[in-house]
């Protein structure tokens, strides 16, 4: 026990060291993302009529992200359903109306069950876990992928991070230490949904902040891309990627310009 502290109170002190090198000599990661171009979102349409759905399943739901993604969801008119786990906090998405379905991403039988004869437009997991054992960021979206194959679910969203796959020497280095032992997993996970010829999109955000949206985040095919981006601004670029096709088939990374890392982690 004494030896994990130890080495907890040493990763502090070198995070916050970069953290304070970096500002002293004007190392922005913002800088590195002067020739990033954002993807272009196709403008709203109205939706045509069409066969009845059950609307967006979410794992991941219950906080954070998936949760921002519900309320924007719910606020629109959306049908949404997640999967949560029973000793999940659950009051938030009750008061959205959100259909609950208790399972858990590492139980492939309750992931099916979410998903029997249903036709949900699209399915999206943002699940992540620090301090899991095991952890669901391979495990636990990989039985999400193979149940959504396995029910004909074609539409999958999988919200990852810089620093997964091919955007590893994009993340600053205090980030990849802190995540050393869950970006393999990530990579694993974004890998086999790859494999598995589903209408996949990966959204891979920067350093999350959790403030008011600035409206002024992107997603861009650049994986050299990197910065920081509000939970709600990335709430929202999920949100617009389910809608707009064009976005199928992609790897995406999600930032906010205007922030400048590491002071506006802040």
């Amino acid at each position: 026990m004494f030896l994990k502290i130890l080495k907890g109170i040493a990763f502090t002190v070198v995070a916050l060291v970069a953290l304070v090198v970096a500002a002293l000599f004007g190392f922005y990661l913002t800088g590195n993302n002067q020739n990033v171009e954002a993807f272009a979102f196709a403008p709203p349409v109205a939706k045509e009529m069409v066969e009845p759905d059950d609307g967006i399943l979410i794992f991941g739901a219950s906080r954070n992200t998936g949760l921002d993604v519900a309320e924007l969801l719910a606020a629109r008119g959306e049908k949404v359903t997640a999967v949560v786990r029973a000793n999940s906090d659950t009051e938030a998405l009750k008061k959205l109306g959100v259909t609950l379905v208790t399972g858990d991403a590492l139980d492939l039988v309750s992931v099916k069950a979410a998903m029997a004869g249903k036709k949900y437009r699209a399915i999206l997991t943002t699940i992540a876990c620090f301090s899991c054992n095991p952890k669901p960021d391979f495990l636990g979206n990989k039985n999400i992928f193979d149940a959504a194959k396995e029910a004909g679910l074609n539409r999958v969203l999988l919200v990852t991070t810089i620093g997964a796959g091919n955007s590893f020497d994009s993340a600053p280095f205090p980030a990849r230490q802190f995540l050393k032992e869950m970006l393999p997993l990530k990579t694993q996970a974004e890998d086999h949904l790859k494999s598995l010829a589903l209408d996949y999109t990966i959204i891979r955000p920067g350093g999350l902040k959790t403030a008011m949206p600035t409206g002024r985040a992107i997603l861009s095919e650049d994986h050299t891309a990197s910065g920081i981006i509000t939970r709600i601004d990335l709430a929202g670029l999920i949100v617009a990627s389910i809608d707009d096709p064009r976005t199928i088939g992609k790897t995406f990374s999600a930032i906010d310009l205007d922030f400048k890392f590491p002071l506006d982690m802040r």
